[in-house]
């Protein structure tokens, strides 16, 4: 049966745009849906590497691609609430009721949210160490997910976990004071490089060491993450695993007196 659009839907969700449409067509389970489309800025261009998932269930989720796509399939049918995430954009939620088995594709316009820090000067001498290492020339590069000083600065973090619970794709699991990093539709664990030494073993089925164990939140000073290992650093290749969701890189306030 070919794909006919039966109807579409444009509203407007927390300070983004969410237009939808739903295209008829043969699934394997008539009891299911999937949610496909496209991230984009309030300019139109793409948002790469997005996290899109279910608002209460994190485990059914997925990571935009380079160009703002993505897709979601095997969604049971019934009234489900999406959110949609991505560090310095304001977070855009959104519902969908799909009464048939369907393609719904969406269109999610983030806003950016850059706020300026006016308790918070960071100097030329405290942007030298990640400077040396490559940090902002692979920022600009667009390469990863970055969180710099200043935005550490905002968190003002107490354990590691807690610069990490906003990035997307990076999903925090907390057991009494026990952690985990995984990715949001993985079942593997994100490799950890603290200051070019790589702690625990990435990829392992067995707990590796986290964040938490290996560094305080207040000696944070800046965070690379690589999600699939796509744009990471030469330097660090040999420090990962294939079956690893991606690599966490952190650095900490003992390179500024370095």
């Amino acid at each position: 049966m070919g794909v006919r659009s039966m109807r579409s839907i444009i509203f407007t969700a927390v300070c983004s745009v969410v237009s939808l449409q739903l295209h008829a067509q043969q699934q394997g389970s008539a009891s299911t849906f999937s949610l496909s489309g496209t991230v984009i800025d309030t300019l139109g261009l793409a948002v790469p590497f997005a996290q899109v998932f279910v608002f209460d269930n994190a485990d059914l989720g997925t990571t935009a691609d380079d160009d703002g796509r993505f897709r979601l399939d095997r969604l049971p049918l019934a009234k489900t609430r999406f959110a949609v995430r991505r560090i310095g954009y304001d977070p855009v939620y959104f519902d969908v009721d799909a009464p048939v088995a369907a393609v719904v594709e969406v269109e999610i316009r983030m806003r950016q949210n850059v706020r300026m820090l006016t308790t918070v000067e960071v100097k030329d001498e405290v942007r030298s160490p990640l400077s040396r290492e490559g940090f902002y020339e692979r920022m600009a590069a667009g390469h990863g997910l970055f969180v710099t000083p200043e935005m550490i600065a905002a968190i003002r973090p107490v354990r590691a976990t807690d610069a990490l619970t906003s990035i997307p794709n990076v999903v925090v699991h907390r057991r009494g004071s026990r952690t985990r990093i995984t990715g949001a539709s993985q079942q593997c664990e994100y490799a950890l490089v603290v200051d070019r030494i790589r702690v625990g073993q990435p990829g392992s089925r067995v707990r590796t060491t986290t964040p938490d164990d290996a560094v305080s939140g207040t000696d944070i000073y800046a965070i690379e993450v690589y999600p699939r290992n796509r744009g990471l650093p030469a330097k660090f290749l040999g420090m990962t695993s294939e079956d690893g969701c991606g690599t966490i890189v952190i650095w900490t306030k003992n390179m500024i007196s370095r």
